[in-house]
């Protein structure tokens, strides 16, 4: 008979608390947990059948991330992202993640960049395929995160990760066919300097891109003060 160790029960807990993290992320993310909304570790462990450890650090990760808001003596909630906090995520998307393209420029693997450009084609193309909008919203978390990968920096890769995981929040509200046909156009003018081997010209085009999706963005969640500063 096999008794756990210590060692095993840590190792349990810890697995419990990823796969709380990663249940609860994906319920915020798919908006199942609405900004605003107040956590309560007792409701969610119910919820999800685990004891209220897991649930517990969890929620201490997803604050971390930025995806949670915990005030003392209040119940942690959901961020409710205003216009000056998405201006400020975007604004630090813009210097990791053209850093990451610079340095990509002169390391991505030539079968990386042939990749990506496979899928730029499928989704370029005149027949669109029902799930298209899906299809692409699901090309651009891969396409910013091989960049990221391909940047060579694990700390980079993962300061762009948690910015992008607050990116997703709002994304599914922005995600029209218009703006992700333009975003199509802006990824395949980065992949260009990337098989160019152009480090300052991938850096200023990730930089032009993210700008630019800043700008839809703010059109779309607050068109009103858009049409103010006009």
């Amino acid at each position: 008979m096999v008794t756990a160790t210590p060692a095993d029960a840590t190792l349990k807990r810890v697995s419990l608390a990823d796969a709380a993290y990663d249940v609860l992320q994906q319920a915020i993310l798919r908006g199942e947990l609405p900004p605003g909304e107040e956590l309560s570790a007792v409701a969610l462990a119910e919820r999800y059948r685990v004891s209220r450890t897991p649930i517990t650090e969890a929620l201490q990760r997803l604050t971390h991330d930025g995806l949670v808001l915990q005030e003392p003596h209040r119940q942690p909630r959901v961020v409710k992202l205003g216009r000056s906090d998405v201006v400020e995520i975007y604004e630090m998307r813009a210097q990791l993640e053209a850093a990451a393209a610079e340095r990509a420029a002169s390391r991505i693997a030539p079968a990386v960049c042939e990749a990506l450009e496979k899928r730029l084609d499928v989704l370029s193309a005149k027949r669109k395929p029902s799930n298209w909008a899906e299809l692409a919203i699901e090309f651009d978390l891969q396409f910013h995160d091989a960049v990221a990968e391909a940047s060579g920096n694990g700390r980079l890769r993962d300061d762009i990760a948690r910015y992008r995981r607050l990116v997703r929040c709002f994304c599914r509200l922005t995600g029209n066919d218009d703006n992700l046909q333009a975003a199509i156009a802006e990824h395949r003018t980065i992949l260009a300097a990337l098989k160019a081997r152009r480090p300052a010209t991938a850096r200023k085009a990730m930089a032009a891109h993210i700008e630019k999706r800043l700008a839809a963005v703010l059109a779309e969640l607050y068109p009103q003060a858009v049409a103010r500063n006009s």
